[in-house]
């Protein structure tokens, strides 16, 4: 046996070893991102709905203590501006944290889309347990 060919079977054996083990750890890594992007855009629907809640209740206690009518529409003008613009903020931070390799695989740029992606992953998953019953 010629130790130019073992050598070269050897090398070219640990290459494509090393290759594969890359392929599958961004493979996994990809698989972390997508799912720790759910949990992030579950968090902030969640918290959106708190939110949302917390000034339907501020808006009918200031009625009830009889504030007048235009500090309550200002007041609600103000808040829904501040909340549109945090929830611009948090899908921006989401798409900034994503590593420079994986900023392909987000298909949302915005808020209302990153709702509706996170509406089809309920969708899906509510269709795979129903599948499994």
């Amino acid at each position: 046996m010629d130790y130019s060919s073992f050598f070269i079977g050897f090398f070219s054996g640990f290459l494509i070893l090393h290759a594969l083990y890359y392929l599958w750890d961004l493979g996994q890594v990809a698989l972390f991102l997508k799912e720790a992007e759910t949990g992030a855009l579950l968090m902030l629907a969640m918290s959106t709905e708190a939110i949302a809640y917390i000034q339907t209740v501020k808006y009918e206690t200031m009625r009830t203590f009889n504030v007048d009518e235009n500090t309550i529409k200002m007041t609600k003008n103000i808040d829904d501006y501040n909340f549109d613009s945090w929830k611009t903020s948090a899908v921006r931070r989401l798409l900034v944290a994503y590593p420079t390799r994986y900023k392909h695989l987000p298909k949302y740029v915005d808020w209302n889309t990153a709702m509706r992606i996170l509406g089809e992953i309920y969708e899906k998953g509510q269709r795979s347990e129903n599948a499994k019953e």
